[in-house]
């Protein structure tokens, strides 16, 4: 089944994300993708202040499908897909607002985070519920006891 992706915002495509070649630069894809990120949140997660709690990427993937050109009307879609412990998966996909069409799509985990301490903490139950309503019967919801173990972190 196709995911449901609730959230987007409009990307503006400007003259300097494109290269030689004529295409968006590969290195612009994360611009994009970090603008849903942070609109999402804004949305989403309103308490997020980057100052005493905060988030950092623990890692991303992105693929490449077909090229975005300078005069694309794009959007990025936005969600979470998988809600951990002390971390989330976060979906994301670049479309041609034309033509449909799938143009690059991101997957990215992301921790929780207590930028005093520097160190992950576990995702405010808040957080988890603000999360769960949002993206509904779709999301993969994981709790303490079925941790996922990547270098001692979740």
């Amino acid at each position: 089944m196709e995911p449901i992706y609730k959230y987007f915002l409009p990307i503006q495509v400007r003259f300097n994300d494109v290269d030689i070649m004529g295409h968006v630069s590969n290195t612009v894809y994360l611009n994009y993708y970090d603008a849903g990120k942070t609109d999402y949140f804004d949305h989403i997660l309103p308490d997020l202040d980057y100052v005493n709690i905060g988030v950092v990427d623990a890692a991303i993937k992105i693929d490449y499908k077909l090229p975005i050109l300078m005069r694309y009307k794009i959007y990025v879609e936005t969600r979470i897909a998988v809600l951990g412990y002390k971390s989330f998966t976060m979906d994301h996909r670049l479309v041609n607002c034309e033509t449909g069409e799938l143009l690059s799509s991101c997957s990215a985990v992301i921790v929780c985070f207590d930028v005093k301490r520097q160190k992950s903490i576990v995702i405010p139950d808040h957080w988890r519920k603000s999360i769960i309503e949002h993206e509904g019967d779709q999301l993969i919801v994981r709790n303490e006891s079925e941790k996922i173990f990547n270098n001692g972190e979740v």
